[in-house]
Order: C-alpha cells, then structure tokens, then sequence
C-alpha cells in the first residue's frame, strides 16, 4: 500500500469513526507525538521507536474479527500501548483480558488514565490495563493469547521480543495468533519457522485490503 492512499485512509478514518471516540477519552489517542529518551524505561531504540501514534480503531476491530476465534478463550495483548486505544478497540469484545505494554511512563500513565475514564458500558471486557516495561523484558499472561503490533520498535527489538514469545510457557502449550501491522515491511517474523502465516478468508482479506490500514501480517505461532 501506498504512502499516500494509507495515509489518506488514516485521515478518513478519523474523520469517520476515531474523531468521535477520541473526545471520549481523557487524553485522545488521535495524537501523534515523540516521547523523550528519558521517558523511557530500558534501551530506547533510537526516536523511530519512541514515535507515538494510533491504529485506527475499525480495522483492527476488522482484523481481530477475521482471526475467527473465541475472545473469551484468549488475552489480547498490545506491545507498544500508548495512550491505550488498541487496548480499548480490543475491550469491545469479550476478551478475557486485554493488557498493553508502553515504555513510555508518560505514555502508560495517560493509557491508565483513559482507561479508568472510559465508560464501561461499551467494554465487553472488564479487565484491562497497561504495564509500565520494556517490551523485551514483558513476560506475556498465561493461556491463549492474540498479540497486536503496530510497528511498534525495530527488527532488533522484534527479535528479542519473538524469542520470548516462542519460548515454552510453563502452564502448557497454548494457541498464540499474531497480527502484526507492518508498513515497514520487516520480513523477520516471516522467515522464522515458528511463525507460520495465516491465510484468511477472501471476504476478510477484501475488506483489510479496501477499507483498511496495511500492510497487516497474521501468523499462528508454532509450539509456544
């Protein structure tokens, strides 16, 4: 996808959908901004990693929607949380827990407040919070989960944080789904053997590709 047609999708977006969300919330998710090297808690990456800004909200609804799964039986899990939108897109369906992790303090301080402020009644998932980490250092919940990334930090970091993912969760195997939003276009997770690509069906890989923000990647990751 283009530059310009995503980013002109961004805009419809906000425009359509995000704008009316955002005044929900008490410091809107629809600003971009940069945060300080001294904000961060652990190696920062350079300030390509320390760049904050939001996925719309309707195509991952759309994404999560075309995993085809359970949500009670899985934990969404955001890496690279900001102020929380992803998590609170994802609350609207009945995980049974949604957590992001921001390295931010900044960041995951503004996420907690959103979240405390957000009227409950649109959530259909009550247990939702942000972790203050490192993404390298976060140790993923126990059971199903369905990891969201958006760009969030380069291939070294994606590197450590897959390692981690991949590595034998002490409660048991478990069913771990990827959606990994990736206008970098980083192939790492594609070259790695316990990352296996998922094919959707063509009714949800046409409305990602008309109407949503890609390039999206989903995986299913093998033996965790």
């Amino acid at each position: 996808m283009g530059y310009y047609v995503r980013t002109t999708k961004i805009l419809l977006h906000r425009l359509v959908h995000d704008r009316a969300c955002d005044a929900l919330e008490r410091w809107p998710t629809g600003e971009a901004r940069t945060v300080a090297e001294s904000d961060v808690v652990g190696p920062s990456g350079g300030p390509r990693d320390r760049r904050y800004e939001a996925f719309p909200r309707l195509p991952l609804l759309w994404a999560l929607e075309a995993l085809n799964i359970r949500p009670e039986e899985f934990s969404f899990v955001d890496y690279g949380a900001g102020r929380g939108r992803a998590l609170l897109t994802a609350a609207r369906l009945p995980f049974a827990r949604c957590v992001g992790v921001e390295y931010s303090a900044a960041l995951a301080a503004e996420a907690a407040d959103n979240i405390a402020g957000h009227p409950k009644d649109g959530l259909a998932c009550r247990d939702v919070a942000v972790v203050h980490a490192n993404a390298v250092d976060f140790e993923p919940p126990p059971g199903n989960l369905v990891l969201f990334f958006y760009n969030p930090f380069g291939a070294r970091t994606l590197e450590r944080v897959a390692e981690r993912i991949t590595a034998p969760c002490p409660a048991g195997p478990r069913t771990i789904r990827v959606v990994h939003v990736n206008p970098s276009r980083y192939l790492l997770l594609s070259r790695r053997p316990d990352f296996r690509k998922l094919a959707l069906p063509l009714k949800a890989r046409a409305k990602l590709s008309l109407l949503g923000v890609g390039p999206i990647d989903f995986f299913a990751v093998e033996g965790a």
